[in-house]
């Protein structure tokens, strides 16, 4: 797949079993296999495809209302309501970052060393954020689960 078909509306499609979880894992394995050669081409087009793809599945992500204002987690548990809240306002944070690498991706490979480690930097640290919140977001999700059938006073 080259960069221009990766970034049409089919390639980056959500089948209901796709997730930006999935992308996110194989953002890591290019990492992991080839992180350190984003100054040939040819990494730089992986990446790119592969935060393209992260980008749209989050803002699928964002854009489903996992935690939307008509969230019956509020009315059921409002003590949630707080970190509810903080996740749902990360969102914007993160697809900045996204924003910025999916841009930074194309031309990262004729730049200079040290731009290549910042974006690199940058890369991993999203990949961190994105971990992490994926985690508090399961941990509210399967909290409110565990009080809808009844654990810890629901």
């Amino acid at each position: 797949m080259t960069v221009a078909q990766a970034r049409t509306p089919e390639a980056l499609r959500r089948s209901p079993e796709d997730s930006f979880k999935d992308s996110l894992t194989a953002l890591e394995a290019i990492l992991e296999r080839e992180g350190n050669r984003v100054s040939e081409p040819g990494c730089c087009a992986r990446l790119g495809d592969e935060l393209c793809r992260l980008h749209a599945r989050f803002r699928a992500h964002d854009a489903a209302g996992y935690f939307s204002s008509v969230d019956p987690v509020e009315v059921i548990h409002p003590e949630l309501v707080t970190e509810v809240n903080r996740l749902r306002g990360e969102h914007g944070t993160i697809l900045g970052q996204l924003d910025w690498l999916v841009r930074s991706a194309g031309s990262i490979a004729d730049r200079a060393s040290e731009d290549q480690e910042v974006f690199l930097l940058r890369l991993r640290e999203l990949v961190a954020v994105l971990r992490r919140h994926e985690a508090e977001e399961d941990r509210v999700f399967f909290l409110t689960m565990w009080r809808e059938t009844g654990g810890e006073g629901g």
